[in-house]
């Protein structure tokens, strides 16, 4: 409080023409700064037109926070720059955010009362169970969206109907690049029949996003392909970096079992199966030509096998590889390393393609003195447009500032003036105030004994008395000064 008091008797020791001036000065550079944070700051508003669920809201805050996007967190929605807010909204559509809002049990269950009917709390508990599995299965590897639908099991009225098990279906929707193998499809129906009182495995139904089932066939055919490729490709992207290839695996199953049946003949022995002589001969004196011929067969082994290949046995394996060319060139080391990796068989008709191609990506951009010069100076660039503005205010106003400081330092050495000069005559101290403005001598014949103020005072004239006389009955000077001292 005693510096405050300090600060406040030194501003109120300024004269008008002082205090106006850097009063000026302060409104204008609160002003300044003011406009240029508005025309610097862009437009801001909601990313979406309805509020969002809380969990829908902690997925996009997540999203926007991985993709590094500036944005500000209001009730049940969230606020970034208009100019990006298009963009934000088509990146969120293609990766399926936010999630559909589905109730869990609290949720589902929070309007059930005393008097609710039983069908009605079976129906909302079936609710909110399919809801806590969906968001359940939309954590896993791989599982973009889910879709539950439960059938309770029914018991049998009477005595001619039977009994209906518990059965459910589930939808999965899986993320672009990814496929459900059968050991997680297992996995699925596991999880989801003991979520379910009385259900089984077996009963439980799953579907891809394009209706097809994941039964064991497919399980094991796709599922290998796309197994086989993230190994490729992981073993490819620890060994040259990450993004520098691009795997592709494509096999061909047999869709049914198939029968091969082959017969194979040998000879016993090294001598041949059949034998064939034909002899010629020629009379000259009688005219005449004599011709034999003789075939012996000799006996022969044969043996015939009969295979069976079960649906969903390999046929052929098709392997592909894109190389970025500008940051690999060893393809022999890719090739063999990809062809005992997958198990290339030429034998059975498997193909090995292995290209280099440039791929498209961003330009890499040198951190050189001139880009380390500019990202030191561009944040520092609403500082000095404010000093900048600061000191062009001062310039302007270098002469009212000029005049305020010299009065400022006369006020404050009025009172150390006033004790100096308190055993001079009065003349001696008429002369010494001839030029101070009327506060600043009464300031300084404030410390003065009353007789030796009276005697200096008939010295002054009647108006400059009385201007001396009121400030010296002031007990402080205000904030605001009167218009005559002002002016």
């Amino acid at each position: 409080m005693e510096s405050l008091a300090t600060w406040v008797g030194r501003w109120n020791a300024l004269s008008a023409r002082a205090r106006f001036a850097i009063g000026a000065v302060a409104l204008l550079a609160i002003l300044a700064s003011a406009a240029y944070g508005i025309v610097l700051h862009p437009a801001r508003s909601p990313l979406f037109a309805s509020p969002l669920y809380p969990g829908q809201l902690a997925e996009i805050e997540e999203q926007l926070a991985a993709w590094n996007v500036p944005f500000t967190p209001i009730d049940r929605n969230v606020v970034v720059a208009d100019g990006s807010r298009n963009r934000l909204l088509l990146r969120l559509a293609l990766a399926g955010l936010p999630h559909e809002h589905v109730a869990d049990s609290a949720e589902a269950l929070a309007g059930i009362g005393v008097l609710t009917p039983q069908s009605v709390v079976e129906a909302q508990t079936r609710v909110g169970l399919a809801g806590d599995i969906e968001r359940a299965l939309r954590g896993m590897r791989g599982v973009r969206d889910a879709r539950v639908i439960i059938a309770p099991a029914r018991r049998a009225s009477f005595a001619d109907e039977s009994a209906t098990p518990a059965t459910a279906s589930v939808r999965i929707r899986s993320i672009d690049g990814m496929q459900i193998d059968a050991n997680e499809a297992r996995g699925i129906r596991r999880f989801v029949a003991a979520s379910v009182p009385a259900l089984l495995p077996q009963r439980v139904t799953l579907l891809d996003d394009g209706g097809h089932a994941f039964d064991a066939v497919a399980s094991t055919g796709d599922a290998a392909g796309a197994r086989l490729q993230k190994t490729l490709q992981s073993a490819l992207d620890r060994a040259f970096g990450a993004g520098s290839t691009i795997v592709r695996v494509v096999e061909e199953r047999d869709p049914a079992t198939r029968t091969v049946s082959t017969l194979t003949r040998a000879p016993y022995g090294a001598v041949a199966l059949s034998e064939r002589t034909t002899s010629e001969s020629y009379r000259k004196g009688a005219l005449g030509y004599d011709r034999a011929s003789a075939q012996r067969e000799r006996g022969l082994a044969q043996r015939r096998v009969r295979e069976s290949f079960p649906a969903g046995t390999l046929r052929q394996r098709d392997v592909a590889v894109l190389v970025d060319a500008r940051r690999i060139g060893d393809l022999a080391a890719i090739r063999s390393l990809v062809r005992a990796a997958a198990g290339i068989d030429t034998r059975r008709g498997d193909r090995l393609v292995v290209e280099a191609l440039p791929f498209t990506q961003s330009r890499h951009v040198t951190r050189d003195g001139w880009w380390l010069a500019y990202g030191a100076i561009v944040p520092l660039l609403p500082t000095l447009v404010e000093l900048i503005a600061g000191l062009l205010v001062l310039r302007a106003m270098r002469s009212p500032l000029r005049w305020a400081a010299r009065a400022a330092l006369r006020a404050m050495r009025s009172r150390p003036n006033a004790r100096e000069i308190g055993g001079y005559a009065p003349t001696q101290l008429r002369g010494a105030l001839r030029d101070e403005p009327p506060h600043a001598a009464a300031a300084m014949m404030s410390a003065l004994p009353a007789a030796t103020v009276a005697a200096v005072l008939e010295l002054y004239p009647p108006e400059e008395r009385a201007a001396i006389l009121r400030n010296m009955a002031r007990t402080r000077s205000p904030l605001v000064p009167s218009a005559e001292e002002f002016f």
